[in-house]
Order: structure tokens, then C-alpha cells, then sequence
């Protein structure tokens, strides 16, 4: 590739992160508002389900080619477990029992469950720097949800719980799914992910579906219901597989920072959330950590092109 390709290429990439982030970022008020008048469960279920009949229209009408060797369909199944079932339940049932600022401060732990799954993996190699940028992380998670004064039935505990675990759930999803990114369409892969991930999801919020009364649900909720489908779930993860087979899955993560000042901003204005000085800390205590972990900003490690998508 010579530099000017490079360069371009790079880019579109940075172009792509912020524009993924963005997504996400405005999805924690748009979870919030469509929580309000859909049960957790169901709307997961509606989520996925219509975000996997969108990419497969799509992948249709632009005539791209699904991957057909079994062993690709095969690890395509087992991601669309971490990186759709298992994260889209954990995000939303998260969402729907803390605040949109927890949730997004929480998420930025990605980076460096990230670089923990990479290294356990053997993709990177373990050194004392990471060590310390893991223990500030989790240090300044634990500042965020107290574990102090644990209770399930606390007003965001077992919330923040389980939107780490959707954190964990995706990093390990970004580490394990890139070699495959880079060889395969990323758009019909993505699809296939969907439609895989609406399997499990069905099962677990099947019946909460069934229990809607579909006419009480406001119009307001239903177009934010329908901007999260299109935007920050099928565009989001279509622009996520892009970018993972153009750069390393780190700074894929690192952009992850841009989320909690929206979510902050957004919340704040319209959910009337506050944000408290011990949330800050522990914001600062991720941060600190995710800044060591990778250290100064790299160029993007690019590589070779996929076929576009």
C-alpha cells in the first residue's frame, strides 16, 4: 500500500471509530427512553432480531457473498454469542437498572479487558505495565458501583455488574474475532452474527415479547427504538467488523473513550442524572489505567485492505 493509500486509509478508519462511538454514545439515552415503555428482555430480543433482518436485507439487495466454509460459520456462531447474545443482554438489562453515566463510564473499561483477553490469548505479551493499567481500571470500577455497600437490591449495583460484564463480553468478542474480520466480508459476516445471536436472545426474552401490548408503546419510543436498530446496532457493528480487519482491536477499544462525555452530556440534560465527584474519580482511575495499558496514541496498526465494504 503506498503512503497516500495509507494514509487515506487511515482515515477512514478514525472516521469510522468516531462515527461508531457517536452511535454508541447517544444509544445510552436512547436505551433509556425505549426502557421505559419495553420490558429488557423484549426489547433485546426486538433489537437483535430486527437488526439481523436489516443486514440480511441488506447483504441481499447488495449482493454480497455469505462465508461458506464451515469452519468460518462455525466461529461466526460462537462470536455472535459473546459479541451479540451475551453483550446486548448484559447491556440492556445494565441500562435499564443503573444510569446512562455509569453505563458509559463503566464501558471504557473495554480497552483494558482488551488488552487482558489479548494477552491471556498469547495475541500480546504480558509485561508489568499492563499488570498496573489493569488494576487501576478495575480500582476505578470499583469506585463507580461501590461493592462496599453490595445489595441486589440497591438502586445501580446490579446494574453496573452486569454492564461490566457486557464490557467483558465485548472485549473478548473484539480479540477473538479479528483474524476472521480480516479474511471475510465484513457486512455479510456481521449478518450472520445477527441472525445467530437472535437464536439464544429468543430464548431468553421469547415470552417477554409475547406479553407486549404493542398499541401502549408511545410513538417517541418506537422512533428511538428504530434509530437504535439502524444506528447503533446493525450501522455500528457493520462499521466495527470494517474497521476490526483494518486496525489492531486495541485502538478499536481506545475510541470507546469518546461514549461516557456524550452519555454524560446527554444525560445530564435530558434524564436529569448527576454526576457526582466519586464517579468522576473513578472515571479518572479507568482512564489512568487504559493511557497505560496502551500508552501514547500509535498510528493505526492498518492492514492490507479487506474487500470493501
Amino acid at each position: 500500500m503506498s503512503p497516500e493509500a495509507a494514509r487515506a486509509e487511515r482515515i477512514r478508519v478514525i472516521a469510522a471509530l468516531t462515527l461508531i462511538q457517536v452511535f454508541f454514545g447517544v444509544h445510552y439515552l436512547a436505551g433509556k427512553i425505549v426502557l421505559r415503555e419495553i420490558p429488557p428482555r423484549a426489547w433485546a430480543v426486538l433489537r437483535v432480531a430486527g437488526a439481523a433482518l436489516l443486514l440480511l436485507a441488506l447483504v441481499r439487495a447488495l449482493g454480497r457473498r455469505f462465508p461458506r466454509a464451515p469452519r468460518d460459520l462455525a466461529l461466526l456462531a460462537v462470536f455472535s454469542f459473546f459479541g451479540v447474545a451475551v453483550n446486548q443482554v448484559c447491556f440492556v438489562e445494565g441500562l435499564s437498572r443503573t444510569t446512562a453515566i455509569h453505563s458509559a463510564i463503566i464501558n471504557t473499561l473495554i480497552p483494558a479487558w482488551t488488552l487482558f483477553f489479548a494477552v491471556v490469548l498469547g495475541r500480546e505479551s504480558p509485561t508489568a505495565r499492563k499488570a498496573a493499567s489493569l488494576v487501576l481500571a478495575v480500582a476505578g470500577v470499583l469506585l463507580v458501583i461501590r461493592p462496599e455497600r453490595a445489595s441486589f437490591s440497591s438502586a445501580t449495583f446490579v446494574g453496573d455488574l452486569l454492564t461490566m460484564m457486557n464490557s467483558m463480553s465485548y472485549s473478548f468478542f473484539l480479540v477473538v474475532s479479528k483474524r476472521t474480520m480480516h479474511r471475510v466480508d465484513a457486512l455479510a459476516a456481521t449478518a450472520l452474527m445477527f441472525t445467530f445471536g437472535a437464536v439464544p436472545i429468543a430464548l431468553f426474552g421469547g415470552s417477554a415479547v409475547a406479553q407486549i401490548d404493542f398499541s401502549s408503546v408511545s410513538g417517541i419510543a418506537w422512533c428511538w427504538a428504530a434509530f437504535i436498530v439502524v444506528f447503533p446496532t446493525a450501522g455500528a457493528y457493520v462499521l466495527i467488523s470494517w474497521t476490526l480487519a483494518r486496525a489492531e482491536a486495541s485502538l478499536v477499544a481506545l475510541f470507546v473513550y469518546m461514549q461516557p462525555v456524550i452519555a454524560t452530556i446527554l444525560g445530564m440534560a435530558f434524564q436529569n442524572e448527576t454526576l457526582t465527584m466519586r464517579t468522576v474519580a473513578g472515571a479518572l482511575l479507568i482512564f489512568a489505567g487504559v493511557y497505560l495499558a496502551l500508552g501514547l496514541p500509535r498510528p493505526p496498526g492498518l492492514r492490507r485492505a479487506a474487500p470493501a465494504s
